[in-house]
This record gives structure tokens, C-alpha cells and sequence, in this order.
């Protein structure tokens, strides 16, 4: 992934912001906006499961593995249990 080089500190704050917005976005049905809480909520949850001192990468590769074990436990329990769960 690439990321854009931002020239200032302002800029690159912008550019955390619009991120954040966007990944924590509700539903197109909902019509609530993302708020300062909402991104303290996220945090507030990593920070209670990981802990402070975990680094990003450290709880990205986390995640990530977390994530491939569930497509592999979803794959193994078959067509049934996609079609149950859509």
C-alpha cells in the first residue's frame, strides 16, 4: 500500500483523519457520522486486548493471522455453513 507523502504535520494529521473516517464509516443505511468517540472506542479495545506497548505492526500481523484462520475454519466447514451464514 502506498501512502501519499504529506509536506506538513497539518497535512498529514488531515490525511490520519479522512483514513480513520472512512475505515470506521457506518453502514450507507445509517446516518450517524464518526465521531472522536468512535475512534476512542477502537482504541480503547485494542488497548484493553493488546495492550499499550504492542506495536501496529505487532497487532497488524495479529490480526492478520487471526483472520486467515477463520477463512481457513469457514473453508473447512464447508458450503453449509457460507450459505448459513449470508
Amino acid at each position: 500500500m502506498q501512502f501519499p507523502c504529506y509536506q506538513t504535520e497539518t497535512r498529514r494529521l488531515i490525511g490520519v483523519l479522512q483514513h480513520w473516517q472512512v475505515l470506521l464509516a457506518p453502514t450507507r443505511e445509517a446516518v450517524t457520522e464518526v465521531t472522536l468517540a468512535d475512534v476512542q472506542a477502537v482504541t480503547a479495545d485494542l488497548l484493553h486486548t493488546f495492550g499499550p506497548t504492542t506495536t501496529l505492526e505487532t497487532l497488524i500481523q495479529h490480526l492478520v493471522a487471526q483472520d486467515l484462520r477463520e477463512q481457513i475454519e469457514q473453508r473447512q466447514a464447508g458450503p453449509q455453513a457460507t450459505s448459513v451464514a449470508a
